[in-house]
């Protein structure tokens, strides 16, 4: 790809941010610092500002998720038709940049019959790679029966859903209203909780070759895969109960969701993290323009990893996951 510096690698980064004008306008998005705006402007851009910047930066390809969180929890007659405008505009961008920009498909669950169809439409007819949410829709999540179309779907479509951290759902947001604290900590919490909630209430047993992504080093369920199994088992025991779960906990986590560097692109963690869930199992994801994509590039770049490895990480994992 001209123009592009991939030095040793062919950089693909899987978790970047892009929003349109009709999204923005819902967002609460005060207030407006010379930062925020700053970010607005490089998260709007879906054209040569963009493109520049990647080349700058080393990333040959880009699978960009839509940022806000208004289209879930808005009418979701409403949400769907913004989600099929936003991913309309995310596939231009990726017809006239081949092979530089792609992208998977919005969708506003609360209505989860035509956001299948949507889902549906952005892998079939917008050739978008997968689907985004943003964890909770108001405080439901999708391990609730009445949202199952949607793994029917993307099961159908081998296909996967990429679930982004947001506030906490109100249930979860007094106690974990701590400033300074609410991306590095809280999303992560709510985010882990999500997944934790889709296996522990069968989803992946009903949907066994579902795959799911998570970003930002798994949101901490990699860490604690080993205690998880083992309290799992201890509270059936101590209820008297036999495990209603078909397998290990942490089986699942390593055979059914992969996850991303987004904004954790610090060694000692990803090395601990390839070692819990083996070196298919994690992408590269920038972040971008939430992260400074220079310096995640270095990070694993500096890593003490083989080139074959760091391969992995940067591209061949995604274009399987993703169908790239």
């Amino acid at each position: 790809m001209a123009g592009v510096k991939t030095e040793r690698f062919q950089r693909i980064a899987v978790e970047e941010g892009y929003i349109i004008p009709e999204i923005a306008a819902l967002e609460r998005m005060s207030p407006a610092t010379p930062a925020w705006n700053e970010l607005l402007a490089a998260l709007l851009d879906l054209g040569e500002g963009r493109i520049r910047a990647m080349d700058a930066d080393g990333i040959a390809t880009q699978v960009c998720v839509v940022s806000g969180n208004s289209l879930q929890d808005i009418d979701p007659i409403q949400g769907n038709e913004l989600a099929a405008l936003a991913n309309d505009r995310l596939a231009d961008a990726a017809r006239r940049y081949p092979g530089r920009i792609t992208g998977l498909a919005a969708f506003a669950p609360l209505d989860p019959k035509r956001a299948a169809s949507e889902i549906e439409r952005g892998a079939k007819k917008l050739g978008l790679k997968g689907a985004i949410i943003k964890s909770h829709s108001g405080g439901q999540y999708l391990d609730d029966r009445k949202f199952w179309p949607i793994f029917e779907t993307l099961q159908a479509l081998d296909v996967p859903l990429y679930i982004h951290p947001r506030n906490p759902s109100p249930d979860m947001s007094k106690p974990l209203d701590v400033f300074g604290f609410k991306v590095g900590w809280s999303w992560a919490v709510e985010t882990a909780t999500h997944v934790v909630r889709l296996i522990g209430n069968g989803v992946l047993d009903q949907f066994p070759r579902l795959r799911i992504v998570i970003g930002h080093m798994g949101e901490g369920l990699p860490f604690l895969l080993d205690r998880i199994d083992n309290r799992y088992f201890w509270e059936y025991e101590m209820a008297g109960l036999a495990p209603k779960l078909k397998r290990k906990p942490s089986d699942y986590v390593r055979d059914n969701i992969v996850v991303t560097t987004s904004g954790m692109n610090y060694a000692p963690p990803l090395l601990m993290t390839i070692q819990m869930l083996g070196i298919d199992n994690v992408l590269f994801a920038a972040d971008s323009p939430f992260e400074r994509v220079a310096d995640c590039v270095k990070a694993i770049d500096d890593l003490a990893l083989s080139d074959r490895d760091k391969e992995k990480i940067y591209s061949r994992n995604a274009k399987c996951v993703f169908a790239l």
